[in-house]
């Protein structure tokens, strides 16, 4: 019997598709520009080490996570000569003169970033099989983003999960942003699925949806660890979050708030 009464809002970037492992991988290519000797050491150790100070520099910028790349390769220029993650950002968010690459250098690994970061992903798995699935129970499913909607558009068709989703929406991740949801959607329940506690799943609770945590391999440090597992239901996978969705679980009202 179809499950119609629901509908599911799916974040997109490492919860459809594996967008961390491209910022892995163009992360390093700014790390290996400016100290390719650790770069030779093992990957796991020099992306522990991009991520120190992109956190870093993302705690005190204004843009956060969107702050310019140019700031990163700065910022790992002054880590090569030996200023921590703390340090360098401090350096690199309040003064040009704390700038520590030459420019042409800089403007050339950017470049190559950029260019990195605008390859396709790979879908995340179980994703193809979580949107069958609620195509089949009637379940509508909307990606909503803080990024640009018309590119998770062409995500979506490149993937070939397009003609599974019902649309793309664009819009902060806010508190008040889930209450709109909610009203455009009664009398539905909606249900969020993301991977990222602070973006996804806490704001979407505050205005009383139900969400689900399907977590991504990247853990910004500022998240405690509670917050990993304050959501309505932690699943491994996509396809598991829309089965847990499907099954009706009814979640006590003092959760729901």
């Amino acid at each position: 019997m179809p499950f119609s009464n629901a509908v599911i809002l799916a974040d997109a970037d490492n919860t459809l598709w594996d967008t961390d492992a491209l910022f892995a991988d163009a992360q390093l290519t700014l790390l290996q520009a400016v100290n390719p000797s650790f770069v030779a050491s093992a990957r796991d150790k020099a992306l522990e080490h991009v991520r120190r100070y992109d956190q870093a520099i993302a705690r005190i910028d204004h843009r956060h996570l969107r702050y310019p790349p140019s700031l990163l390769v700065h910022a790992l220029s002054l880590g090569a000569e030996g200023q921590s993650a703390e340090q360098a950002a401090l350096a690199v968010t309040q003064s040009a003169a704390g700038r520590g690459a030459p420019e042409g250098l800089v403007e050339e690994t950017v470049a190559r970033y950029l260019e990195m970061l605008s390859r396709q992903p790979d879908l995340l798995p179980g994703v193809r099989e979580g949107l069958a699935a609620a195509r089949a129970q009637s379940v509508d499913v909307w990606i909503l983003t803080e990024g640009a909607a018309e590119k998770q558009r062409e995500r979506a068709k490149f993937l070939g999960i397009a003609t599974l989703i019902k649309g793309v929406s664009e819009a902060a991740k806010t508190r008040e942003q889930f209450k709109r949801q909610q009203r455009r959607f009664a009398p539905a329940q909606l249900y969020v699925i993301g991977d990222q506690p602070d973006r996804d799943i806490a704001p979407a609770r505050e205005a009383g949806c139900i969400a689900v945590l399907v977590a991504g391999r990247f853990r910004p440090g500022w998240i405690s660890e509670a917050e990993w597992s304050a959501a309505d239901h932690v699943a491994e996978t996509f396809d598991r979050a829309v089965a847990w969705v499907l099954a009706g679980t009814e979640i006590p009202q003092a959760m729901t708030r």
